[in-house]
């Protein structure tokens, strides 16, 4: 009742192995079609490299994947990758893609690793030049030929989209993507100037006719990457409904008809997915106009809330009518 726009991004884990995301994703897209049949549901889908939830798709896989390796700290780390040099490759994905709106019942695919390619990404620091820009060239390929089999009206949304990087090129090939790290502090706060350059992307890629998914998190998530149990489960749902002023007041900012707000402290459903906030149920209506910046404060006016943010301090105010 609540969620139209819905990504399955894994399968259900079974001891130590996992079902397939396939079939897991075409029960649960049936299921929630059942409760809300406006739902649109996207099948989750890397470009880049297997991920272990996607049995069916990798038992197709042709051949060999791309083996490469990566030194960081005086280590190696292996990486396989898929070879988007070879066009059986290519064929196998956008195969995939078609597959999970014909057969398993999706509304489009939901693409991690298509940014693999862009300037100062995976491949770059991965491969070298030439091998690189050919398996740009084949998420490109591949991006549009999973539209002619998935169907025209079927959505291609990418991960991630952050502002300052070539990663905006891909929206050229898709429907649209998320921003998936506006105040996601890993070892200190993002800045001013970087938390204005995602507001300003969601509302100008929103407004150009793409579909922006802004995922915001609450202040503690830094946190729990140090320590995984600093709070327990209603101390970390009483702590976020105490953040999401400032994220939702950043969202409103630049939020369009397209734009859609995602808050949790993780990717999986026990990281607040199902939290209910009450600010999710309070009338907005349109807005009345762009922001308007004073230094570095911020306000909109929509026709049910007028909302504030001072980005230097890290704050807002989002006063509903």
């Amino acid at each position: 009742k609540h969620y139209d726009f819905i990504a399955i991004t894994a399968g259900r884990k079974v001891g130590d192995d996992y079902t397939s995301a396939e079939l897991y994703t075409a029960e649960a897209a049936r299921e929630i079609k059942k409760r809300n049949p406006d739902a649109t549901v996207l099948f989750y889908w890397a470009t880049d490299k297997p991920k272990h939830q996607s049995k069916i798709s990798n038992d197709r896989y042709p051949g060999d994947y791309y083996d490469a390796t990566e030194k960081r700290g005086g280590q190696e780390r292996k990486h396989q990758l898929f070879d988007l040099r070879r066009q059986e490759v290519l064929d196998w994905w956008s195969d995939a893609a078609g597959a999970a709106i014909h057969k398993y019942g999706c509304d489009g695919i939901y693409v991690d690793g298509a940014t693999s390619g862009t300037e100062g990404d995976k491949y770059q620091r991965l491969l070298d030049k030439e091998s690189a820009d050919a398996m740009h060239r084949g998420t490109i390929s591949m991006l549009r030929d999973a539209k002619k089999k998935m169907g025209r009206d079927k959505l291609i949304i990418f991960n991630p989209l952050h502002p300052d990087s070539g990663k905006v090129e891909m929206l050229e090939y898709t429907y649209g993507a998320m921003i998936d790290d506006f105040d996601r502090v890993s070892t200190r706060p993002q800045s001013k100037e970087y938390m204005l350059s995602s507001i300003k992307l969601l509302r100008d890629t929103s407004k150009s006719g793409k579909i922006v998914v802004f995922k915001t998190w609450p202040r503690f998530s830094m946190l729990l990457r140090r320590d995984p149990k600093m709070l327990n489960e209603q101390e970390k749902v009483e702590q976020a409904r105490k953040d999401i002023t400032f994220a939702l007041a950043c969202f409103l900012l630049g939020a369009e008809v397209n734009s859609y707000f995602c808050y949790s402290w993780g990717w999986n459903a026990p990281e607040g997915t199902f939290v209910a906030y009450p600010e999710y149920d309070k009338p907005l209506g349109p807005p009345k106009g762009d922001f308007v910046q004073d230094d570095w404060t911020f306000t909109r006016e929509f026709e049910h809330a007028s909302v504030f943010v001072d980005l230097e301090k890290r704050s807002g105010r989002i006063d509903w009518k």
